[in-house]
This record gives structure tokens, sequence and C-alpha cells, in this order.
């Protein structure tokens, strides 16, 4: 008696391997995209946080009115050595924000409270 799996018995394994590699890489591949996503969320809030230092160290609250937003460029940051250049990693790409003013972090009155809106370009390297 010879001792081993049939045709059918291997097809069946295989079918049955096809069938959950169809149900789990999408939900791994969402998962990723959804870490990548939340990392991304984590390194702007950093570079929001690092801005509004910024602005209360150096006194710029009083320049932001209901007339006038102030908006405090990435180049600013970096000059000021608030944040450095491994903060500029966009997760999701690998990409670098774009630096010359087209990123920068706005403030802005709304209803007599500041808030802070990052505003960024990345760029591939």
């Amino acid at each position: 008696m010879k001792k081993g799996f049939t045709l059918a018995e291997m097809v069946a394994v295989i079918v049955i391997l096809g069938i959950i590699a169809i149900i789990t890489v999408p939900r791994i591949q969402n998962a990723l995209l959804e870490s990548k996503n939340s990392a991304y969320d984590l390194v702007v809030a950093r570079i929001k946080d690092k801005a509004n230092d910024y602005v209360i160290d150096q006194k710029k609250t009083s320049l932001i009115t209901s007339t006038n937003d102030l908006n405090i460029s990435i180049d600013e940051l970096l000059l000021n050595k608030y944040i450095n250049s491994e903060d500029l990693k966009d997760p999701r790409s690998g990409s670098n924000y774009q630096i010359s003013g087209t990123s920068y972090v706005r403030f802005y009155l709304e209803n007599g409270e500041i808030k802070e809106e990052a505003v960024f370009t990345t760029v591939s390297i």
C-alpha cells in the first residue's frame, strides 16, 4: 500500500489556501494602509505642535486676528530648530515634505479661538 496524497487532495488543499489568501490579503493591505495613515497623522500633529510652540515662544499670537492669519513655514521651523529634516518624512510614501514655501502651518481665529491647519506639499526623493 502506497502512502501519500492523491491529486484530488492536493488540488483541494491548494484551492483552500487560495481562498484563504483571497480573503486575508486585502485585509492585510487595509491594515497596512491604516497604519501608514495613522503614522502620517502623528507626523502632522507633531509638526503642528512644534509650530504652536514656536508661535508661543516667539510671542506671535498677537499677530493672529480675525482678519489676519499667520503662516509658519517649514523653513522657519527648521531654521529655528523646532523640527529637523527627519521630522519631514511622509510615512505613507517615503517622500519628504517640500520645504520651499509651499509647506506651512496656518494659524487662524475661529469663534475667538486660535486654530491651526497644516498645509504640506510632498516631493519624491
